[in-house]
């Protein structure tokens, strides 16, 4: 095919307005997390929930409550205390791992709440942290985790996340995983 310098201009003005048109720039192409972060409850990660109080509006089934439950975590997060409360009674124990196992040492609920009795041992799982790292980049930035309990989801809760640049995810200090970057595209600014 032979070009004269015309025809080479017009095509080359061609290819960048397709370019142009595709969101083709000279802009640097930002990278992002791929997804959410989950990790399990843990001693480690415990450090990041330790004097915060998460809030579940509908209940946790898995420890017998049906309306808003609120539940503290205090102490230290490798044998932390909690105390729950819901329609105006309320419990206390420790909390271990391996899941979440709640021990009630003290109580006022009703009889008819056997998972909230004292001396009741309670397994919960899963029991997770799920952080909102969608469309994160790396460096500090303000987020959101919510404590899973069963299948109960809590209220968000305002955290700082960090994320390295070999993708680290960290809370506090603690680390909570790893992510994937993908480049931002779109409206969301997620990778497609």
């Amino acid at each position: 095919m032979h070009f004269n310098k015309i025809s080479l201009a017009a095509s080359l003005f061609g290819c960048g307005v397709l370019l142009a048109a595709c969101g083709g720039d000279s802009t640097p192409s930002k990278t992002v997390a791929s997804a959410d972060t989950t990790a399990a409850v843990t001693a480690s990660t415990a450090q990041a929930m330790v004097n915060k109080s998460f809030s579940f509006d509908s209940g946790v089934s898995a420890l017998g409550t049906t309306s808003a439950t609120t539940i503290a975590l205090s102490g230290s997060s490798a044998n932390p205390d909690f105390s729950l409360s819901s329609g105006g009674f309320g419990a206390k124990g420790g909390m271990t791992y391996g899941s979440c196992i709640f021990k009630i040492t003290q109580s006022n609920f009703p009889a008819t709440f056997t998972k909230l009795q004292v001396g009741a041992t309670t397994e919960v799982k899963p029991c997770d942290l799920k952080l909102a790292t969608a469309g994160l980049t790396t460096g500090s930035s303000n987020s959101f985790v919510k404590w899973i309990l069963g299948n109960a989801s809590s209220i968000s809760l305002g955290v700082t996340v960090t994320i390295s640049e070999s993708g680290v995810v960290t809370v506090s200090g603690t680390p909570f995983g790893t992510i994937t970057f993908v480049i931002a595209t779109g409206a969301t600014g997620l990778g497609g």
